[in-house]
């Protein structure tokens, strides 16, 4: 049996559609694990309407305490041999469970991850991790190293776990728990399948509320941490030291990982614009914290970035030139603003 964990916060307006998603799935033997995390929208009662509905639904209850306790909630109440999470905002594709269930059946894998659709501001955006395969814990450090970069290793919601071997998220931390769990997880895996088709939605919308989307705070600090403990994994798992990789290849590998904590920091300053909570010299503090950042100034040239707006903004940043990189921001903000527009009109006009 399958158990699916939905933790639920404020999502009324959604719910419906996530769990209906599960419940109409081609593999019929699931348990849904509805956690309730104090929701004052009527998610709460609309919780306990659905699980009336369908007897495969279970649903907990409890003060609110964050995604990561409500997905604990949820492990701890599992019953099934296998563990696969949603957000109660997302929803999945009707053969999801059959070609997720029938892959890992195949290649007798202990993880399988897909890909996704990621919607935002009207785009559907294919996620799609290469091919289907499957490969031994040994043989992972290039796919380990590629899927995280392209950050379909971050989140918990593409993956089939299996349940007892799952532990817990950490609660203590607003940034960077979904990929330590995982990172635990890989550490107890033998063999690994990726399958390569998008199978669910993720859905964003950028003032959305949702139990992972509430301020964070010390997020610098938070991404060095994560940056450190993933450089540590790569390291336990494939490194030099344990003769697995040549130094070179070592090496390479950690600029690959260390790229994504330069990523996060590109990214907080593109989304400073549209936050309209605070002041612009508030902004400008934030962009100078990033760019008197130790890690920053001392590795930022590790980075290797994909995107060219980031390649851009870290001249500047590297510079001290707060101004600069802020008004490029603004200017990125405007044209992805009209390409969305530009897109949506020709999803209406059929173009």
């Amino acid at each position: 049996m399958y158990s699916v964990v939905i933790p639920v916060y404020q999502a009324k307006r959604d719910l419906e559609r996530c769990v209906l998603s599960w419940l109409v799935q081609t593999e019929k033997d699931l348990e849904l694990i509805l956690v309730d995390d104090g929701s004052t929208d009527g998610s709460s009662e609309l919780c306990d309407k659905l699980a009336g509905s369908d007897t495969r639904i279970r649903v907990i209850h409890q003060s609110n305490s964050g995604v990561s306790a409500a997905r604990n909630a949820g492990i701890r109440a599992a019953r099934g041999e296998f563990l696969l999470f949603t957000d109660s905002d997302d929803y999945v594709e009707p053969d999801y469970l059959e070609k997720m269930g029938g892959l890992q059946r195949e290649c007798g894998s202990d993880l399988v991850l897909c890909g996704f659709h990621h919607l935002y501001e009207g785009a559907d955006i294919l996620k799609v991790p290469g091919q289907t395969r499957s490969c031994g814990i040994d043989e992972f450090s290039r796919d380990f190293l590629e899927l995280y970069e392209r950050s379909y290793l971050n989140m918990p919601w593409n993956k089939l776990f299996r349940r007892d071997w799952a532990g817990e998220f950490d609660t203590s931390l607003s940034l960077g728990e979904d990929l330590l769990f995982n990172l635990e997880y890989l550490r107890k895996c033998r063999r690994i399948a990726v399958l390569g088709e998008p199978l669910c939605y993720y859905i964003q919308e950028e003032q959305k509320i949702t139990l992972s989307s509430k301020r964070r705070r010390n997020r610098t600090e938070l991404a060095r941490r994560i940056c450190e403990e993933t450089e540590r994994f790569y390291e336990e798992m494939w490194g030099s030291r344990r003769g697995g990789l040549p130094e070179e290849a070592a090496v390479g590998g950690h600029a690959r990982i260390f790229t994504r904590y330069m990523n996060e920091i590109m990214d907080e300053c593109e989304k400073l614009p549209a936050d309209r909570s605070r002041p612009l010299r508030d902004k400008l503090q934030v962009i100078r914290t990033y760019a008197g950042d130790d890690w920053v100034q001392r590795r930022g040239d590790e980075a290797r970035f994909t995107y060219p707006d980031y390649r851009i903004l870290w001249f500047f940043l590297k510079r001290g030139r707060i101004r600069s990189v802020y008004l490029l921001c603004v200017l990125r903000r405007a044209a992805v603003w009209f390409v969305h527009k530009m897109r949506r009109k020709g999803q209406l006009w059929n173009l």
